[in-house]
């Protein structure tokens, strides 16, 4: 009856991308063989990334600039007040190396380990997208940390505007790539998503890379939005988040005051949710925000989703929190 009614009361196109954000979730086939090429591809492309391949800087003052930099705590540059601090996360205040790095001479461990390998590797083994295709292209990446993925997208070929809204990550991604020498493919971008707007990212981007991110957001619909204009006519959008398993289109609310593992006194504690959307709730974000041919999968405990632009579109704009979004 569900579907009957629609079809009675919306027009044929409104029924049709309902209809495309239901069936868009996917159980596909995920090839093994063919991710296990793929990292050990992307690891081989990673390996660029150590001392021995310095630009204008030594291997013993590369190391000691990043270590100067770990566990310190730097609120002001953040632009939080003494007051509010124990409303803030953790991660933004006290800085934390993101992902697993073997520099050759010295190596980290990132909180997020090798996501930055297994990301790409997981997006091309489920969706029509191959390693080849981020080479000469225009990419977006958004919420990087120290850089790990950007460094990746970088090393496949791409142009990578890379964008943090923590300064002090933002400004490592921009020590890195001056230290390997691909400023001109590398550039980082201390800012939020929710200011990515105008004529600097209008229609300026081949592939919005968009893991991580969405269930940190407050207002997801507006951030796709923003995403949805940075992206060309013809483009795509990989998006990864933390999720819950629910046919409908769902969102479980936590909020910032529900922490994950780690210790406050150590300023190491994760979470800062905000919402954690099942798969046809990101289907129907994506299309609310403009893009079609939308198919998502859940992997593990977590939601993947591809969809691409096909065309200029409006968005509704009853209760939009930015009525004069593009």
């Amino acid at each position: 009856m569900g579907v009957i009614s629609r079809t009675y009361y919306h027009l044929p196109q409104a029924l049709a991308r309902f209809l495309h954000c239901r069936l868009g979730i996917q159980c596909g086939h995920y090839d093994y063989r063919k991710a296990a090429h793929l990292e050990d591809y992307l690891r081989e492309q990673f390996r660029r990334y150590t001392t021995s391949n310095l630009v204008g800087i030594t291997p013993d003052d590369f190391e000691a600039q990043i270590q100067s930099k770990l566990g310190t705590v730097d609120a002001s540059i953040e632009g939080y007040s003494q007051e509010g601090l124990d409303h803030q996360r953790d991660l933004s205040i006290k800085f934390h190396w993101g992902h697993n790095h073997d520099f050759g001479t010295f190596s980290l461990a990132g909180r997020m380990g090798d996501h930055h390998i297994r990301l790409v590797r997981d997006f091309c083994s489920m969706f029509p997208v191959t390693v080849d295709d981020f080479r000469d292209r225009d990419v977006l990446d958004i919420g990087v940390w120290t850089g790990g993925t950007s460094l990746v997208l970088a090393g496949l070929g791409s142009r990578v505007v890379a964008v943090e809204e923590v300064r002090k990550y933002a400004d490592m991604v921009t020590f890195l790539s001056k230290s390997f020498g691909i400023s001109d493919r590398l550039c980082a971008v201390p800012k939020s998503l929710y200011t990515c707007q105008g004529e600097e990212f209008y229609e300026r981007f081949d592939i919005i890379y968009f893991p991580g991110v969405l269930y940190h957001l407050s207002d997801p619909v507006v951030a796709l939005r923003n995403l949805y204009n940075a992206c060309r006519v013809g483009g795509m959008i990989l998006l990864q988040s933390q999720g819950i398993r629910h046919r409908k289109p769902y969102c479980q609310f936590e909020g910032s005051y529900v922490y994950k593992r780690g210790q406050k006194s150590d300023l190491s504690r994760g979470g800062w949710n905000w919402f954690l959307p099942s798969a046809s709730a990101i289907c129907r974000m994506l299309t609310e925000a403009g893009f079609t041919d939308i198919s998502a999968r859940y992997f593990g405990k977590t939601i993947f989703a591809f969809a691409r632009k096909t065309s200029r579109v409006d968005v509704c704009r009853a209760g939009l929190s930015v009525r004069d979004i593009q």
